[in-house]
């Protein structure tokens, strides 16, 4: 069970921040249930809810500094999501950020970088699927990883370069 400002990481949001443990005033939510809410850390304007005995697993603990550094010297080795028909690479996206897991958004960042770049290189455009998954991944994966590592999110990516040509 987490605590009153403990960071957790959403399935669809990315980290939050746990705000209140509790029953919900609300219609639509089961009165006999304690349901925590949480503040995106990285989206001012929302709140969500969710049952604090959720059997979906929507919610998970955020990986500690230790977690991001080995996270970070392993990338390298982290396989892409390599499959040549758009349709199922992009079911594979959804299912991958689903698991709400760094190495799958870590897998979708790098096949999605790698296409643009292929790509490019031949003179075509960027796919607009693999655009918006890399966006998505990229959000989760920073957001997270700058809790883990106690730093601001838009420091993370040039934190992860540096440490990769290392």
């Amino acid at each position: 069970m987490f605590k009153i400002g403990d960071y957790v990481a959403h399935y669809k949001e990315g980290v939050c921040e746990v705000t209140s443990i509790g029953k919900l005033n609300m219609s639509c939510s089961d009165k006999k249930k304690d349901y925590y809410t949480l503040k995106p850390l990285y989206d001012a304007g929302g709140t969500l809810y969710t049952p604090v005995d959720n059997e979906k697993k929507q919610i998970r603990e955020v990986i500690s500094n230790e977690e991001a550094q080995m996270l970070i010297a392993d990338m390298s080795n982290i396989e892409t999501i390599w499959v040549p028909d758009e349709k199922r690479r992009e079911m594979l996206y959804k299912e991958a950020l689903m698991k709400n897991q760094c190495r799958e958004w870590i897998a979708i960042i790098k096949t999605s970088y790698l296409r643009k770049m292929k790509r490019m290189a031949s003179g075509k455009k960027a796919i607009n699927v693999d655009d918006k998954y890399l966006n998505i991944a990229e959000r989760f994966l920073y957001g997270e990883l700058a809790v883990a590592l106690d730093m601001p999110k838009d420091e993370v990516k040039g934190y992860i370069t540096k440490r990769m040509k290392a």
